[in-house]
């Protein structure tokens, strides 16, 4: 098993000695995720970026989901999708924000030459490859219209 998947099995069991009802669930389900990805790439084993993706990807998924139960005036759907969001962001390595991210931005801007909004793909291209998962494209994005 990879690295996610043993820290969650052992979470799992923690969780479940304690009585932890909620975080068990959550916890079952991105184990669900990880053995799902390993039935469809048809691997014994995911890597340590394929486990993280599929993690950012159930975080991606909730926030969606708060966001379509906000709208529909459903605030205790979207309360409970928060709280998920907090246990799976439990397991992502800490990312970037403030003057940290905009410092980054800032840097790589440099390196790359950007200009200004039609060099954006050029500069997100680079930002994923040295970057990645360090922080949500969105606020990537914003730091860079902030320059």
């Amino acid at each position: 098993m990879g690295k996610y998947q043993d820290q969650l099995t052992a979470d799992m069991k923690a969780a479940m000695k304690a009585g932890e009802k909620f975080r068990l669930g959550v916890i079952r389900l991105l184990i669900a995720d990880l053995k799902d990805k390993q039935l469809r790439g048809q691997s014994d084993e995911l890597n340590e970026e394929e486990e993280l993706a599929v993690l950012r990807k159930a975080v991606k998924t909730r926030r969606d989901s708060v966001d379509q139960a906000e709208k529909a005036d459903r605030q205790d759907i979207a309360d409970q999708e928060k709280a998920e969001i907090e246990v799976v962001q439990g397991y992502l390595p800490a990312t970037l924000s403030g003057e940290e991210l905009l410092a980054k931005v800032r840097e790589l801007a440099g390196e790359i030459g950007y200009e200004g909004p039609k060099d954006m793909g050029r500069f997100m291209k680079a930002w994923m490859g040295k970057y990645k998962g360090l922080a949500e494209g969105g606020d990537v994005n914003a730091a860079l219209r902030s320059l």
